[in-house]
């Protein structure tokens, strides 16, 4: 009794200063409320499918995005790489594309040398072909060999010389036709190129930008090969011209014609075929954002044909001009009229 007497005097001296005992004060709590609910404590922060609580981004949506970015912005790194290398190209007196250096084929103090020495070579063998020459006079009407008479023979040699030692000047009289028609053409870009710019963040256009610029590439990369043939071709003419002395020889001096002048004068057409398709996609007009992509897909397509033209003319174009399939038919068409006339 004494114990409470002694706490409810304290209460009452507390409630006088105006505090309010803990014990009093949780006595005097109302009974709970009902249990809330974790989102309704935590208000806006409540958990969605998005992320956490609303505030981080879902995981897979945001790793998906960001993976898309580093594609493309990789893909964007090797694009602008390849832009600035074609475009370096195009507009530098090594262009090989649209024209044959001279400083790089018959020009080039490797290539002159060379020349010289192979040359040389083919002045020694002139008088190899001769004697050879002299036995097919001999023997070959005996032995049913193809052979020149004595009439026939003596201008070929002459002939021969003179094209052993003035072979360059006549690679370089065909590289300078070449490159003369390649500019009457007209300045040429390639297909779809004013298309390509790397400012897009679309992944579709950065992949389309990237395969039409590979292409670009493999067009160069077609036209240093052709450019090393045709240097290599024009080191061997002393030696191709000297076999077009000898009828047992006169097939080799004609495959090489064949190839060079195929090497050199089919950059034209593909000139023609670049122009022509740059052409064209400018006659389409301007494309919307949208629709320009198919433009770039268009000058990809114009380029792969450019690439192919040399396998079709090829196949098709047989002894190149047709001059050697010409002599070729000649020369048959005496060697049944000799074996004719010779027939009792």
């Amino acid at each position: 009794m004494k114990v409470t007497r002694l706490l409810v005097s304290t209460g009452a001296l507390l409630t006088a200063l105006g505090l309010t005992p803990i014990g009093i004060a949780y006595a005097q709590t109302p009974p709970s409320s009902p249990p809330v609910a974790a989102s309704q404590v935590i208000g806006n922060h409540a958990p969605s499918s998005g992320g956490l609580f609303g505030i981080l981004p879902d995981p897979r949506q945001w790793a998906s995005d960001v993976f898309n970015q580093v594609i493309v912005n990789l893909l964007q790194s090797v694009s602008s790489s390849l832009h600035k290398m074609l475009d370096s190209m195009m507009n530098s007196q090594l262009n090989v594309i649209t024209r044959t250096p001279p400083a790089i084929s018959y020009g080039s103090p490797t290539v002159q040398a060379l020349w010289n020495v192979t040359r040389g070579i083919a002045d020694a063998g002139l008088v190899l072909l001769a004697i050879w020459a002299g036995l097919n006079l001999v023997m070959g009407e005996h032995l049913d060999m193809p052979y020149h008479h004595i009439l026939e023979l003596l201008p070929r040699l002459v002939v021969g010389a003179i094209l052993v030692n003035t072979s360059l000047i006549w690679g370089q009289l065909a590289i300078d036709l070449n490159n003369a028609l390649c500019s009457a053409i007209g300045q040429v870009i390639l297909p779809g190129w004013d298309q390509i710019s790397g400012t897009s963040q679309m992944l579709v256009d950065v992949i389309t930008t990237l395969i039409y610029l590979v292409t670009g590439v493999l067009l160069l990369l077609q036209m240093l090969m052709r450019l090393a043939l045709v240097d290599v071709l024009l080191v061997l003419s002393p030696i191709a011209l000297a076999c077009w002395i000898l009828p047992q020889t006169q097939r080799w001096s004609s495959q090489w014609s064949t190839t060079f002048f195929g090497a050199v004068l089919t950059q034209f057409v593909q000139v023609v075929a670049l122009k022509l398709g740059g052409a064209l996609l400018k006659e389409l007009g301007p494309m919307s954002l949208d629709t320009a992509v198919i433009e770039i897909l268009l000058g990809t397509a114009l380029m792969v044909l450019t690439l192919k033209l040399p396998g079709i003319i090829g196949r098709h174009a047989g002894d190149g001009l047709g001059l050697a399939r010409f002599l070729a038919y000649r020369q048959v068409a005496r060697g049944v009229d000799a074996a004719a006339s010779r027939v009792p």
